[in-house]
């Protein structure tokens, strides 16, 4: 019975010694970090389907009007590839930039399996809806 008074004292000893000690140069305040809370924060914590996902692109005026003006262009081996209006186009790079007068249509009719699957990937690519760099934060 001794050993549990003498366990139970210095327990409530080291207690009182330690509540005394962090009263007098706040410890525990300043080693502790307390995360704010805020509307968002608690909606994504508590929110039951987790966070949200755009699943469906929503069609937009101005993204139609960007895609008509803007033109998906992949460069490769010093050729810029690119579609217009269903036609597969192809021109030579000069110092980094499209030679315009060196424009022609890609013929796949005499081409290779080399030539064919490479030509398919790149058309893969310029069709594929790849992220948008200028996404935004609206629905």
């Amino acid at each position: 019975m001794m050993e549990y008074i003498i366990g139970f004292l210095s327990a409530f000893t080291f207690i009182y010694l330690f509540v005394r000690i962090q009263y007098k140069y706040d410890i525990l305040k300043k080693n502790v970090k307390f995360i704010k809370s805020s509307q968002s924060r608690n909606h994504y914590l508590f929110n039951n389907n987790g966070p949200k996902k755009r699943s469906k692109k929503i069609n937009r005026q101005s993204s139609n009007h960007d895609k008509n003006i803007n033109i998906k262009v992949i460069i490769m081996d010093d050729q810029a590839y690119w579609i217009k209006d269903n036609t597969f186009y192809t021109a030579d790079m000069v110092q980094g930039t499209v030679d315009k007068e060196t424009t022609r249509i890609v013929d796949t009719m005499t081409m290779n399996k080399v030539q064919l699957d490479k030509m398919i990937f790149i058309i893969d690519r310029l069709r594929e809806e790849a992220f948008d760099d200028r996404w935004g934060s609206g629905n």
